[in-house]
């Protein structure tokens, strides 16, 4: 009996062995075929978002001209305490008037804006920054002094040197640039259908006068045959054309003035953005593209873009404003310049782009 039970105890053993093993062995597999799996779909999402990312690249973002600026904040003015916030990017927005040379992004920037894409509170905000303010440039200033016209720094080191002097002066965080020239402007209005814009009778008479003045001067800059606004005054619908006519408006109001029409236009097509189909936007992109000169990489602007996709709110400031005390003179070179308390319009722009949680 003994030797029965010592054969039954070691076949238990045995037994008791193989199960082990087995489990082992099922426990391998089932972790292999875990792998397999994790691995199969992580290639997949890799092969997804490349082609995706080759496809943008490729076809709709083919004809964008992209350039390089440095990345060191040091270089772009941007200092060890500037405010900034995960979720809000600042891009600077430039436009140059290249008449006839849709493809030049050189010169003086006629307009300057800063937009900022606000994920947390849906939000796009546009900053308008007066061309003839006093600023601080530095050493490629043509002035002893440093201090120049803000669109001129543009002309003087390109989008980098005109990034830092926004970013030194104002505050900001500003690492990236689009660049637009106006008379690819007209195009740009075109591909988005129009657009939509409140206007008085005097502005229907310059804007009138300015397409007439455009078409005698640079019809190459034109987007398709000139006509002229023959509607009345209020909610008027604008072709590219006329858009750009309106937004050259220089004879009513001032400097000011200008630039509020010409965020409107921007805000129009802004507008536009969120009333298109999804289906629209590869050739929409595609025909933007190559008229726009960035340092946006691809990944960044569909970054940038998702936004559009969520539906957002479009809000604006323009600097200098009475808060900041404008006044105007005539400043370095003979040059007329608006002068303001720079400090307090870096304060102003920074609570508006940044709401509740900018630090005095």
């Amino acid at each position: 009996m003994a030797k029965g039970r010592q054969r039954r105890d070691e076949f238990e053993d045995v037994s008791s062995d193989s199960s082990k093993q087995a489990y082992r062995r099922n426990q391998k597999k089932k972790k292999k075929t875990g792998l397999k799996v994790f691995l199969g779909i992580f290639f997949s999402l890799l092969i997804l978002i490349g082609g995706v990312l080759i496809y943008v690249s490729t076809f709709m973002l083919g004809g964008l001209k992209t350039t390089n600026i440095t990345r060191n904040k040091e270089e772009l003015g941007i200092s060890e305490d500037t405010q900034s916030e995960a979720g809000i990017t600042n891009i600077a927005l430039f436009g140059v008037d290249a008449r006839g040379d849709s493809e030049t992004f050189t010169g003086r920037s006629d307009a300057i804006m800063v937009m900022s894409i606000d994920t947390i509170h849906n939000k796009v905000k546009l900053t308008s920054l007066m061309r003839d303010v006093r600023v601080y440039i530095g050493e490629e200033c043509a002035y002893d002094t440093g201090y120049d016209k803000l669109n001129h720094a543009y002309m003087y080191g390109g989008p980098e040197l005109a990034i830092r002097t926004i970013n030194q002066n104002f505050g900001l965080d500003i690492q990236d640039y689009v660049t637009v020239n106006f008379a690819a402007m007209a195009e740009i209005v075109d591909a988005f259908g129009g657009v939509d814009i409140e206007v008085t009778d005097d502005e229907i008479y310059e804007l009138n006068k300015n397409l007439r003045n455009l078409q005698g001067e640079s019809p190459e800059s034109l987007s398709g045959p000139m006509v002229e606004y023959t509607g009345s005054a209020g909610l008027a619908h604008l072709d590219g054309n006329q858009a750009v006519a309106y937004g050259r408006i220089r004879a009513i109001g001032n400097d000011n003035a200008r630039v509020e029409r010409q965020q409107e236009v921007l805000s129009a097509l802004l507008g536009k953005v969120g009333s298109i189909s999804k289906l629209e936007y590869p050739g929409i992109v595609s025909k933007l593209a190559p008229l726009c000169e960035t340092s946006l990489s691809v990944d960044r602007i569909i970054g940038c873009a998702q936004i559009a996709l969520t539906g957002f709110t479009i809000e604006r400031l323009s600097i200098p404003g009475d808060e900041e005390g404008y006044d105007s003179d005539y400043c370095e070179g003979g040059g007329w310049m608006w002068t303001y308390d720079v400090e307090q319009a870096g304060r102003h722009v920074r609570r508006f782009i940044y709401e509740d949680d900018y630090k005095e």
